[in-house]
């Protein structure tokens, strides 16, 4: 193998590294998103669960004090929807970054794969060159003594 194919084979594989590596940290901050749309969403739903509980068991003095704490309520469960469609948003795109790395890693693989064959091709050409420099030297020398 050439000087100059293993240098390119070099800096193919060097160039599907920095992709793989450029894949795992989009998918680490995608994974880090994730947590926190859950930490958001656990959060909204409970204080909406506690809040909606907390209504029920709470006599009205009035329909202004009902008409308040329903409105309240509402805006809850919406900030709860909210949350929810963003940590599904959030769940979509870590896997998304997730088959992104995935081909990366594939691709990094595939390459080394066809450097090692480079590798061993021309370790097989040199061998057959040493093997046919050896035979000769062999047949010189059996001619000389025979």
């Amino acid at each position: 193998m050439s000087a100059d194919r293993a240098r390119r084979a070099e800096r193919v594989i060097e160039l599907r590294q920095r992709a793989v590596d450029a894949a795992q940290t989009e998918h680490a901050a995608a994974a880090r998103v994730v947590l926190e749309a859950e930490m958001v969403s656990r959060d909204a739903e409970s204080l909406y669960l506690r809040e909606s509980a907390a209504v029920e068991s709470d006599r009205y003095a009035s329909s202004a004090d009902l008409a308040t704490s329903s409105a309240w309520l509402k805006t809850l469960r919406q900030r709860a929807d909210q949350a929810a469609v963003k940590l599904a948003e959030a769940r979509a795109e870590s896997a998304r970054t997730h088959q992104a790395l995935v081909g990366a890693r594939s691709e990094l693989r595939r390459m080394e794969i066809w450097r090692d064959g480079l590798v061993a091709a021309a370790r097989a050409v040199l061998e057959r060159k040493q093997r046919t420099a050896e035979d000769e030297v062999a047949t010189r020398t059996v001619r000389r003594h025979a």
